[in-house]
């Protein structure tokens, strides 16, 4: 009885933190670590992603990302003008060597834009990652609550 009750606890532990882990993707010195993205609200088109890419290599350039769930998706960064947030588009990520790129709220982000469905918490959705020396990185996506402004994993870490 005993021994069943610490392998059940394990068993809901590793339950618990696989679908954190699952996202991961590895190709080379890049790996991109836990995709994610909010729930949008009903009758939305435009969504967004975020995820962080570490670099134990070379410097690398981030060139786009696609996704079938939208029919554009683009990078974009926000930033502070006169006291209002803003959005810009730009057209490549550079990656520096042996350091690390964030795609969080209120700075670097991936559009969905017209969306071809909606997100939903617990969804998951492909995106692609084109990368000027690595090539095409795919990894998929966790849809968190729309109100998360960062995913459940990271959350009390400090990071």
């Amino acid at each position: 009885m005993y021994t069943h009750i610490h392998r059940l606890t394990f068993l809901l532990a590793l339950a618990w933190v696989i679908p954190a882990l699952a996202a991961d993707q590895r190709t080379g010195s890049l790996t991109i670590t836990q995709p994610w993205s909010r729930a949008t609200a009903p009758g939305a088109a435009i969504g967004a992603a975020y995820f962080e890419i570490v670099n134990a290599g070379a410097v690398d350039t981030l060139l786009r990302i696609e996704s079938p769930i939208a029919r554009q998706v683009e990078m974009h960064t926000s930033y502070t003008e006169g006291g209002t947030m803003r959005m810009r588009p730009v057209t490549s990520v550079d990656v520096p060597a042996r350091g690390r790129v964030r795609f969080e709220p209120s700075g670097l982000h991936v559009m969905l834009i017209d969306l071809v469905r909606p997100l939903r918490k617990g969804d998951r959705f492909p995106l692609t990652l084109v990368f000027q020396h690595a090539g095409p990185v795919r990894v998929e996506a966790i849809v968190q609550d729309l109100g998360t402004l960062i995913p459940p994993w990271r959350e009390g870490h400090g990071q």
